[in-house]
């Protein structure tokens, strides 16, 4: 509802700024001390017995930054009177006024200005109306008004009202609103009203209309409601032809000192699964103090399959997991208190009861305290682990450690640690082993680098890192003790490894500034070798007949600003294979123009492409192109498709997306595939939301 702003932004540049920029000259308001104004004008004359001022012929008036231009000034001192006539241009920050006759009291407050014309450079508003009457202290009245956001004489849209009834900070009414596309009229109300604000503004923003094999056809209409400088929502009607009527909302605020939150809710009687589904997301940060903080994340749904028939992004309609957590974190100098309530929902298990729980997890560390020659250290953490079936139970460990740091030779760095881990548990349930159990392993380990750098031309910058490493882990016996999570099972081995990293930057000189730099690559090379014990990988099969790890190989490449290239991958020296693979290469061009493509491999589990790619394709046409491929499978995962047409006011964007079926999940109710067609307007200056602040 930008419409407010723009209408405000006339009265004020028009009685606020435009005339009252006058009367100081003439004669200044008590308490006030107005700039210097400069006047120019053909002719300057004063009427003494009348007390009236009268400038004549190109009359140009300079005051704080606002220029008039008119033929012809009067000023009646007795009355309080002020007249402007002919080619009237108001001029202030970019922003213009034009008009044909402008009347005003100086002492009242009350006038007109006829065949206004307004233009706001900030939002391009322009806003015209055939008499704009200033009837009051915050009271406006335009005749025959309308406004637009578009360039030319003859818009592509515009708003039309035959009066509009505007009392400033409360409502607008619109009497006979038309809504204009070229010059044909789309629709029509006899009363319209909205708020008028000095900021943000509430109002009806633009539908998104649509069709899709799982909805039917469907209208979005969301509502924006500014409830005050700090708070604001979204409320959204969303009519379903196959599944229902939904409604949904959206609340933000902010708090003092940087706390924020954000509450996201969705609800709809489903007719085809004949029961209510949903979901609810909060969020919540409170910085207590710049050492103290409480956050929490809580995602709800009312069944487990409601993200397959209505998510939209692939990351939530094949989501397994659904987590909120509730937290807080204390931090000194060199220690931090932290602690976790975190509840997990299973979305392909037939039910939580075995999903574990952390209820809650606390965890200090101590870091670096300096004794003599070395660093104390200590990592510790108590979790109670919940669950409705199977073992629950506690877990508390203690891991302290001594650092030690020295360049034995430059530019030689050496660290080396050493420490101990104890565990201590107290299971229950059936195949639990009762009673208080403890474990601990000896680790010590050390890393020894050699940084060499080498600049050329002064510009450019290699930096050559090769490093050893070596890690130890006690091995023993573990089969008694209970197992929750992988951090139950500590791996005894003996590793030794070695690294070589590449960094090479780019100096940019600035004329503007301080240089600019630029990592140009990152390259580093790694491989372990298993002295003894055992190890485990989580993204490849480990062969334990082989004692070397796999080849690993990792870095980005940026040879130009906007293109980027990530990598890294795993190769098996023994079976002379690749066991993982990625790939990602994005190109950045002006304004959202842009091209990504990524390769994802882990040999014997998955192989997909997936790509994206916006580009222009004519002078207001833009086409966006997105993909994912398993190769796996041999068939899409999903596709989008869009095309945009963007005037310089106004823009329309219809999109297909299709996402293939899948075989159903335990648990799911629906796990079929969904085709959808959107269609979205926009127009410029309406339906922003706009920036917060906070109490």
């Amino acid at each position: 509802m930008k419409s407010a702003r723009a209408l405000r932004l006339l009265i004020y540049l028009l009685f606020s700024a435009a005339l009252a920029q006058a009367a100081p000259l003439l004669a200044p308001a008590p308490g006030q001390e107005p700039g210097e104004v400069k006047l120019n004008a053909d002719v300057l004359t004063l009427d003494v017995p009348s007390d009236s001022y009268r400038a004549q012929g190109s009359v140009r008036l300079v005051q704080d930054g606002v220029s008039l231009l008119a033929d012809s000034v009067i000023y009646r001192r007795l009355s309080g009177d002020a007249l402007a006539e002919g080619k009237i241009l108001l001029l202030k920050d970019g922003d213009s006024l034009k008009g044909e006759r402008l009347s005003l009291n100086l002492l009242s407050q009350q006038g007109e200005l006829a065949n206004g014309e307004l233009f706001i450079k900030q939002s391009n508003f322009r806003v015209h109306g055939k008499v704009v009457e200033k009837t009051g202290d915050d009271n406006y009245r335009i005749e025959n008004g309308s406004f637009t956001t578009c360039d030319g004489d003859k818009p592509s849209w515009r708003f039309e009202a035959s009066r509009v009834d505007i009392t400033l900070d409360e409502f607008a009414t619109a009497r006979d609103a038309k809504f204009y596309v070229g010059d044909v009229p789309l629709f029509y109300t006899p009363y319209l009203i909205y708020p008028v604000k000095r900021e943000r503004q509430s109002g009806l923003m633009l539908p998104k209309f649509g069709h899709s094999s799982k909805k039917g056809l469907y209208l979005d209409q969301p509502y924006y409601w500014v409830i005050n400088a700090s708070q604001d929502a979204t409320f959204d009607l969303d009519l379903e032809s196959r599944r229902g009527v939904g409604v949904g909302g959206d609340f933000r605020y902010l708090r003092p000192r940087g706390s924020e939150g954000h509450l996201q809710w969705y609800g709809i009687y489903d007719r085809q699964a004949e029961k209510f589904r949903g979901e609810l997301n909060q969020k919540h940060l409170e910085l207590l103090s710049p050492e103290t903080t409480l956050a929490s994340d809580i995602h709800l749904i009312a069944d487990r399959a409601y993200y397959k028939d209505y998510g939209e992004l692939s990351g939530d309609y094949n989501r397994q997991l659904l987590e909120s957590t509730a937290s807080f974190d204390r931090r000194w100098q060199r220690y931090g208190l932290t602690g976790e309530a975190r509840y997990t929902q299973d979305l392909l298990a037939s039910n939580n009861d075995a999903t574990l729980q952390r209820l809650p997890a606390l965890s200090f560390t101590a870091a670096g305290e300096k004794i003599g020659p070395v660093f104390f250290s200590m990592d510790s953490g108590f979790v109670d682990f919940q669950r409705g079936q199977g073992t629950v139970g506690e877990r508390l460990e203690l891991h302290p450690r001594l650092s030690y740091y020295a360049k034995p030779a430059a530019p030689l760095d050496l660290s080396v640690y050493g420490g101990y881990r104890e565990r201590f548990y107290d299971a229950h349930g059936a195949d639990a082993n009762r009673g208080l159990q403890q474990i601990g392993e000896a680790d010590a380990g050390g890393i020894l680098s050699l940084p060499l750098e080498r600049v050329y031309d002064g510009r450019l910058r290699h930096l050559l890192i090769p490093s050893l490493e070596y890690d130890f882990v006690e091995q023993k016996r573990q089969q008694r003790i209970a197992f929750f999570d992988y951090d139950d099972q500590v791996l005894g081995q003996s590793m030794a490894k070695w690294s070589l990293a590449n960094v090479v930057t780019e100096k940019f000189a600035s004329e503007a500034g301080p240089a600019e730099y630029r990592d140009l690559l990152y390259l580093k090379l790694s491989q372990g070798y298993q002295i003894s014990g055992t190890r485990r990988e989580l993204l490849a099969l480990v062969d334990p007949g082989h004692r070397f790890t796999d080849l690993k190989l990792e870095g980005t490449v940026n040879p130009l600003k906007g293109v980027s290239v990530g990598f890294d991958s795993r190769y098996n020296p023994v079976d002379g294979n690749f066991s993982t693979g990625n790939l990602g290469v994005e190109v950045k061009g002006e304004g959202a123009n842009m091209a990504h493509l990524g390769y994802r491999y882990s040999r014997g589990e998955l192989e997909y492409l997936e790509g994206r790619v916006v580009f222009p394709i004519a002078r207001q046409f833009t086409a966006s192109v997105l993909g994912r491929y398993s190769i796996d499978r041999g068939a899409f995962l999903e596709s989008r498709y869009a095309l945009e047409y963007k005037h310089q006011c106004w823009s329309v964007i219809a999109a297909f997306s299709d996402r293939p079926g899948t075989p159903n999940a335990p648990g799911n109710i629906s796990n079929s595939g969904n085709r959808e067609f959107t269609l979205n307007f926009s127009l410029a200056g309406l339906g922003a939301l706009g920036p917060m602040r906070a109490f």
